[in-house]
């Protein structure tokens, strides 16, 4: 079986408006192509010795181990097989081969030496060994990771006391690559190795699912890409993109932290973050700008154990050359059919419609104003609820607050929290305006993800319709649509400090063509438990100190969020060489001078919360609450307001 790829393009105009662009493709199966490849060989003398590398789940990986077996078995071949997993494949050697031998040796003590990464991300194979450390806490056995060569694979010996019991290594198959920002990488890919005693029959790469998709991907959709964005200059580049696949590829939890090994998810954060960083590469943009329109990409991977691959891409376009109308604020009707009941309390991400309600409901009982100062793209409202600056009581104040949640709207407990603070805030002297939702086109997508696809972290819906983030139009002074809400309630408030509640994966967030670690987001590769970001103006570096210390010390309340937190920054640590954080009292913050916010301070909450349930759900609501509190309280002490 060839690794030949079945693929159409065609013009759909069966609906109104601009003609759609599909492209259609199937792949063949890796396991399948495997088994080919290796009775192909036909070994005439034995033993036989075959160690392979797929991009499978471990049952998939066992059945090829067995198919095989069984074939050189009915040959009359004795035989050695090994199916070992092309991703992650240091960590699964270890927790599949090494992990029963620690065990019956009753090891003490293991130590990895990781190859050398890249210049620019050395650290890069002690990540992929991630949670390792995790899981070497919870076995009680102590975990040494040391520096290596160059040589793609790694090395591991067991230790009872000071002997070793117990030394092995595990190659890594690599594959190099440019990725769409345009440098040259180093990849996961597939492998096969078949020896007839000491003749070797085969030692090549084997292309993985994945690989096939992203080759094809980036052949046959992107450069029709590059070529509209060449027709739009300064606006969005595309209407929608929608990215359907389904793939043999592994998606499963590990049973140690929130942690889940899925290249499904990790495909379509190459789909999404790869296609922005060809557009910003190709447009001159810089990596870092969030300013680009690409457009909404929408992709979607499901896996699909042991059946042959498809993709399914459709591109719709903008009818013209103008950016698109902003509609006058307006606010729908909240049927109650259309809203879960509203409970603060609960284990869940929002229905946007059941934010909405709950925001109304505490204005209403509160006797707060409730405005829709700025709408979507889509129509839909980013509603606010505030007690104005004017007509206040004339009494020394720090100014007011500004309370947003939902601006990256995959992150989900911050809109529950905002909506829970009102009350709080209501129940105090300051001005004060929370936006509960400010992206809510981004939510209803993420709540239409979520139904497929519950635990992955779908960064597709973090941005706005149009592809950039809101709070990059506020900074270069463009407030259009969404945030609009933002510098219109930040001046409604008269806020000088703003409570800006979000999120982060919680589990280890991969882009396996572009370097391993997403590009422009490494140090948000690892989880590191509940963080908080304090910015500053100039000149009040010491301010922020002494809230950050506030806040910690709120936390330390919460012993739940601190003993996540703790292990997490372990874990995080361990397989990290430089955490990007500093941890004040057990805790991690950031702390950072940031002249172009709206407020002299702002507190940004960061929950691992992409995509969480339950109680871990419930407690990052908590912490959100916690954080804004002590940062309230600190903001009304009369030796605040100086500087401010």
């Amino acid at each position: 079986m060839s690794t030949e790829i079945i693929q159409t393009m065609r013009t759909d105009t069966s609906r109104p408006g601009p003609a759609r662009t599909v492209w259609e493709a199937q792949f063949p199966w890796e396991g399948a192509r495997l088994l080919e490849l290796i009775r192909s060989l036909a070994p005439d003398h034995g033993p036989i010795s075959v160690q392979a590398y797929v991009s499978e789940s471990p049952e998939v990986r066992a059945m090829l181990r067995a198919t095989v077996t069984e074939h050189l078995q009915s040959l009359g071949h004795e035989c050695t097989v090994r199916v070992r997993s092309a991703y992650k494949a240091g960590y699964f050697w270890l927790t599949e081969e090494v992990q029963p031998l620690w065990r019956r040796a009753q090891a003490e003590r293991l130590t990895v030496t990781c190859p050398s990464g890249p210049q620019d991300s050395p650290g890069r194979f002690l990540q992929e060994l991630y949670p390792l450390a995790a899981l070497m806490e919870r076995e009680g056995l102590a975990v040494d990771f040391l520096p290596g060569s160059a040589d793609p694979s790694y090395t591991a010996a067991l230790y009872r006391g000071n002997a070793q019991v117990w030394q092995g290594e595990c190659f890594i198959p690599l594959y190099p690559r440019l990725s769409t920002d345009g440098r040259e990488v180093v990849a996961p890919t597939g492998w096969l190795t078949v020896r007839a005693g000491s003749q070797t029959l085969h030692d090549q790469r084997l292309a993985s699912d994945g690989e096939l998709f992203w080759d094809w991907y980036c052949g046959a959709v992107l450069p029709r890409l590059l070529d509209l964005a060449d027709t739009r200059p300064g606006l969005p580049v595309f209407r929608n993109l929608s990215v359907n696949l389904g793939l043999s590829e592994p998606d499963l939890a590990l049973g140690v932290l929130d942690e889940r090994i899925s290249m499904t998810e990790a495909l379509t954060e190459e789909v999404y973050f790869g296609t922005v960083d060809a557009l910003k590469r190709h447009l001159g943009v810089a990596a870092s700008s969030r300013t680009l329109m690409p457009g909404r990409i929408v992709p979607v991977a499901i896996s699909t154990p042991g059946r042959e691959g498809w993709a399914r891409v459709i591109l719709s376009e903008w009818e013209g050359l103008e950016l698109p109308a902003e509609v006058p604020p307006n606010f729908p009707s909240l049927d109650a059919a259309d809203t879960d009941p509203v409970t603060v309390q609960s284990a869940f991400p929002w229905n946007p419609l059941r934010t909405w309600q709950a925001a109304r409901e505490q204005a209403d009982s509160c006797n707060l104003e409730w405005h829709v100062p700025a709408m979507s793209l889509g129509g839909r409202p980013v509603p606010a609820v505030v007690r104005p600056a004017t007509g206040q009581p004339s009494i020394p104040s720090p100014g007011g607050v500004l309370v947003t949640g939902g601006q990256h709207a995959n992150e989900t407990t911050g809109p529950a929290a905002a909506v829970r603070l009102i009350q709080t805030l209501a129940a105090g002297p300051l001005p004060f305006a929370v936006l509960p939702l400010e992206n809510p086109d981004g939510a209803f997508l993420h709540r239409a993800l979520i139904q497929i696809n519950p635990e992955h972290m779908h960064h597709a819906a973090r941005y706005t319709s149009l592809g950039d983030d809101l709070e990059a139009r506020v900074r270069d002074d463009n407030p259009r649509w969404e945030a609009r809400g933002r510098t219109w309630a930040a001046q409604a408030a008269g806020a000088t400090l703003h409570l800006n509640l979000h999120g982060y994966p919680a589990h280890e967030w991969v882009r396996p063509y572009s370097g391993y670690a997403p590009f422009g987001f490494e140090s948000w590769a690892l989880p590191a438990g509940f963080m908080t970001i304090v910015w500053h103006h100039p000149g009040l570096g010491n301010e922020a100190r002494e809230l950050a210390q506030a806040i910690a010390s709120r936390l330390q309340q919460l012993p739940d969020v601190v003993e996540h937190a703790g292990r997490a920054c372990r874990a995080n640590a361990a397989h990290s060489i430089h955490p990007h954080y500093d941890l004040i009292q057990g805790l991690p913050f950031i702390l950072a001078e940031q002249s172009g916010t709206l407020c002299p301070l702002t507190v940004i909450t960061e929950a691992p919360d992409e995509t969480v349930y339950g109680e871990h759900f419930k407690m990052f609501v908590r912490a959100h609450l916690a954080v804004c509190e002590a940062a309230i309280a600190h903001h009304q002490k009369p030796t605040k307001i100086r500087g401010l």
